[in-house]
């Protein structure tokens, strides 16, 4: 019977198909060709992303055309991924798809997850264009073999802009006749001369130096003695590029260090003395208002910061990364290019249609969709000439404008977390980059005036040219190693005490963080962060030896 229904339907569904590529299962054609699409839920436990329905933006609308599907929204609230993920596990209330984020072992684990591995070799068509078996192997779950998410963490590196740094504005930079500040001493004299030179700005103290500590966001603040001795963001881990041996960071020697010139720095006033209380928002404002000299962060965390300092016509306010390094050491690691292991979008055990809901993501990885999520609309966002994707000077302008952006549904947090190849790889038309971000118009244009003329006072051509070349790890990301939940509890356990007695050190009164310093490391001995650093040894020698 059902069989003759469908029979009934393949005139119908052909012409649909016209417009509607046939990813769907015989189920779903029928709702496709009633035009009604077949909706899933999907819980977005990113507390990174800015929680953007953009199926209701014109580019979400035309992806649902495409598709046949519509996705309904929740978003993680406040950034407790892991509470939340403990509530949803113990209910068993789960959505069709999830994109876990940081906690998707949890939920691994559990077993709330389908396995994606027949799937792929079935389906898959597009994802198995992006996804190699080398990448595919790496994406195998290490306990059970399984593949769960198609990471979007692949292998690109912007070509403008360096991943992190310690931050100075073009004001200060200039008056100082563009330092390439390298050495951290002279980085936080930088900061002094700042604020003595100018103790106010619009009526408001000038802060010296400010640090993102809200929730688990303090880990810019933990990672700044590693940072400073060239090793790159691998979760706080000390990994030796060319051994893979893995070493803690918690009781380093430098850090002590380097949060006793902090502490110094706090008792002369040149802190910010809102810096353990502030939240994000908050964080974010002390920079959009242009009264903050140096601070260290990841350029993803403070965009929205440079675009408000644009917005105001702040130019000279606008921060600038610097590859500062502890004396002595000769290259940083600010910049590495691998693809990680990190969550993307899995389908839960209680999906109502697995089959069609990994065909929906791997239509998602379809030229005609990644074209239209990261260029935009043909015709309104982009044209097209000799067969070449390119931009006028006016939708340069709206591509620029994180608001039209926004409102037009192109790029940001959730189209990333979608199955995709590299930015920098090329449509199989030839017709231009995956993003139009690596595109060579956009390395002609991307850069705004006031950079061009910072690039010119340097000398360069790309604010990347001040700091070592992009380094490609050869065992990924070290902060997306998934740690069963007992060697969890140990490392939150290390790190709440870590946070804690940072917090204390740095705010301590002259005199006492010597101190305070021997009562964090006293106290440190009594956890068996050693079972953690064995586990994370044999997880890196293990991608050494897999993925080499």
């Amino acid at each position: 019977m059902f069989k003759r229904r469908v029979a009934l339907l393949v005139a119908i569904a052909f012409l649909i198909t016209i417009i509607v590529p046939g990813f769907l299962s015989a189920p779903t054609k029928a709702v496709a060709a009633s035009k009604k699409p077949i909706v899933f839920k999907i819980y977005w436990g990113d507390s990174n992303a800015e929680p953007v329905d953009v199926w209701k933006t014109p580019i979400g609308k035309k992806v649902e055309q495409i598709t046949g599907v519509r996705l309904q929204f929740e978003f993680i609230v406040g950034s407790d991924e892991e509470t939340k993920a403990g509530i949803m596990l113990a209910s068993g209330d789960l959505p069709d798809l999830i994109n876990a984020h940081n906690v998707v072992n949890k939920f691994i684990e559990a077993g709330a997850l389908v396995p994606m591995d027949n799937y792929i070799a079935k389906y898959g068509k597009n994802i198995k264009k992006w996804y190699d078996a080398k990448a595919l192997k790496k994406l195998k779950y290490p306990k059970d073999g399984h593949i769960y998410y198609l990471t979007p963490f692949r292998e690109e590196s912007d070509p403008l802009y360096s991943f992190a740094g310690f931050w100075l504005p073009i004001y200060v930079l200039k008056e100082n006749k563009w330092p390439v500040v390298r050495d951290i001493d002279t980085y936080f004299k930088i900061v002094k001369d700042a604020v003595k030179k100018h103790p106010t700005y619009n009526g408001k103290p000038t802060i010296g130096f400010t640090a993102l500590t809200d929730s688990w966001r303090i880990y810019v603040l933990m990672q700044q003695p590693l940072r400073l001795e060239g090793y790159p963001n691998d979760g706080g881990w000390l990994i030796d590029e060319k051994t893979g041996v893995v070493k803690d960071s918690y009781t380093m020697p430098y850090a002590k260090t380097y949060y006793k010139i902090l502490n110094q720095m706090w008792n002369e006033g040149l802190l910010d003395k809102e810096m353990f209380s502030q939240n994000y928002d908050q964080y974010l404002a002390k920079i959009s208002s242009g009264r903050v000299v140096g601070f260290y962060d990841e350029r993803w965390q403070i965009q929205s910061a440079i675009d408000s300092l644009e917005k105001q016509g702040l130019y000279d306010r606008i921060p600038i990364a610097m590859p500062v390094l502890k004396k002595g050491v000769k290259r940083d690691r600010y910049n590495v290019v691998t693809m990680g292991t990190g969550a993307g979008i899995s389908i839960t055990k209680k999906c109502k249609d697995p089959v069609a809901a990994f065909k929906f993501l791997d239509r998602m990885a379809g030229e005609d969709i990644l074209k239209l999520i990261n260029w935009g609309i043909q015709g309104q966002d982009y044209y097209v000439k000799n067969g070449k994707m390119y931009k006028d000077a006016k939708q340069i302008q709206n591509y620029m404008n994180p608001d039209y952006r926004k409102k037009q549904g192109i790029g940001g947090n959730i189209w990333f977390a979608f199955p995709r190849p590299p930015f920098d790889w090329t449509y199989s038309d030839k017709s231009g980059k995956i993003s139009w971000d690596y595109s060579d118009q956009a390395l002609e244009q991307r850069y705004k005036p006031y950079e061009k003329e910072v690039l010119k006072a340097y000398k360069i051509k790309s604010f990347k040219d001040l700091f070592s070349p992009t380094w490609n790890s050869p065992y990924g990301y070290g902060w997306d190693i998934k740690l069963p939940d007992d060697l969890q509890a140990i490392q939150n356990q290390a790190d709440d005490l870590q946070r804690r007695y940072i917090t204390k050190a740095i705010m301590a009164k002259p005199g006492e963080y010597d101190k305070i310093w021997n009562e964090y490391l006293n106290k440190m001995k009594k956890i068996p962060i050693k079972k953690v650093i064995d586990f994370r040894q044999k997880e890196i020698q293990r991608r050494l030896k897999e993925w080499n």
